[in-house]
């Protein structure tokens, strides 16, 4: 794995490679795809916090309610692997670009709906667009060089960090017009950025490997399943699945759990959500990039899953909402590095042509965990913790 040589710079070194890395950013691939990904997941952002209170005034029953919600994780875990792979063969740009039009088609719908069917149809919809993330990451195993590919990782999470972080602000901003508001302004700004992407957005997959039979690990769907479950990724994903399970079953029972213990408002949970969110876009974006050139990928994800084990443990612990908030940069920074580094391992245990199917194989994994998580959790929570 990579390493840097070590070594401090003087604050002006710091600001000359922060500039040179600006530079760099301006008018690149990555940035433009950062961009892709920080509308449609602030699109995302935009309709969660209104999207209980939409299907409460359609009677929906909480169980419904929690249905749509899982309905977005659901097809998005379904639609990520089909992604990858089709635009191993067809190129990442069609497919970035297919995604964006179809998340405005879904937000659309969201505006429009005056029936719980048409809101599922909406968040469906939503989830089978968003599988493109994985499109996203393979974009940037394409452009990036290996040394580094954990940097380009991190600022894909970064933007989608920021875009979950601003988008419930804008959504409860516009909820104030009408419930179905938000929906429209998540769809102008995907289009808006749809179109910008047919116009900015190049294709990082040359024409030959696209138009060719395809071969490598993945050519066949028993090759896929055979990579998938080989190792060093099966070690990977191993960690990751258990890793984003954890992960997702604490975030779901957060605002439960602070409720019954420091009966602590939405509001202040809203608080704590946008620090967390906060914290990992500078991680994501900033210090990400730096710790592997030091210490490495594999050291990397040691270090995120200390953090969050950590957090792990003393979250429950903590004796006021206060303490929580002061924990909460440890839950933060152990997201915010172990996953995007573990991404970055999924593509070097992969070849060229095979980078979509496996990292859209690793969204499956995570979005597995992402069901699990929050299921045990809540069971064990109703059941346990508070009998």
């Amino acid at each position: 794995m990579t390493r840097g040589t070590g070594g401090r710079g003087s604050p002006g070194d710091a600001r000359v490679r922060a500039g040179e890395v600006g530079r760099r950013l301006k008018g690149s691939p990555i940035a433009i795809l950062f961009m892709a990904v920080l509308v449609d997941m602030l699109g995302f952002g935009i309709v969660i916090p209104v999207l209980p209170f939409y299907a409460l005034e359609m009677d929906a029953t909480a169980l419904e309610v929690t249905l749509l919600i899982a309905s977005f994780s659901a097809m998005q875990m379904a639609a990520t692997p089909i992604w990858g792979r089709v635009s191993d063969t067809h190129g990442r740009r069609p497919l970035i670009i297919a995604g964006l039009f179809a998340s405005a088609v879904s937000y659309l719908i969201f505006g429009l709906a005056n029936s719980l069917a048409l809101l599922l149809l909406s968040r469906v919809a939503a989830g089978a667009a968003g599988g493109t993330i994985s499109v996203a990451h393979a974009y940037v195993a394409d452009t990036t060089k290996a040394e580094e590919r954990a940097h380009g990782m991190g600022l894909i999470g970064a933007a989608a960090g920021l875009g979950v972080m601003l988008g419930p602000a804008i959504g409860g901003f516009f909820s104030e017009i009408s419930l179905s508001a938000p929906g429209y302004v998540a769809a102008v700004l995907c289009a808006l950025n749809g179109i910008a992407a047919i116009f900015f957005l190049p294709e990082s997959r040359p024409k030959e490997q696209r138009g060719a039979k395809r071969r490598g690990q993945t050519a066949t769907l028993r090759g896929w399943a055979r990579t998938m479950v080989s190792p060093p990724l099966s070690l990977v994903l191993g960690v990751y699945f258990l890793g984003i399970t954890s992960f997702t079953a604490m975030t779901a029972l957060l605002a439960l759990y602070f409720e019954a213990e420091f009966a602590i408002s939405a509001r202040e949970m809203g608080f704590m959500f946008a620090i967390a969110g906060g914290v990992t876009v500078v991680v994501r974006g900033v210090v990400l990039g730096r710790l592997v050139k030091r210490f490495g990928e594999i050291a990397t994800v040691r270090t995120g899953a200390i953090a969050l084990g950590l957090s792990f443990v003393l979250l429950p612990l903590v004796p006021s909402f206060a303490w929580a908030m002061a924990v909460v940069p440890f839950y933060a920074f152990g997201a915010g590095t172990m996953f995007p580094a573990l991404a970055t391992l999924t593509s070097f245990a992969s070849d060229a042509d095979s980078q979509g199917s496996v990292l859209g194989g690793s969204q499956l994994i995570g979005g597995l965990g992402r069901v699990a998580g929050p299921l045990w959790a809540g069971l064990l929570f109703q059941e346990v913790a508070f009998e």
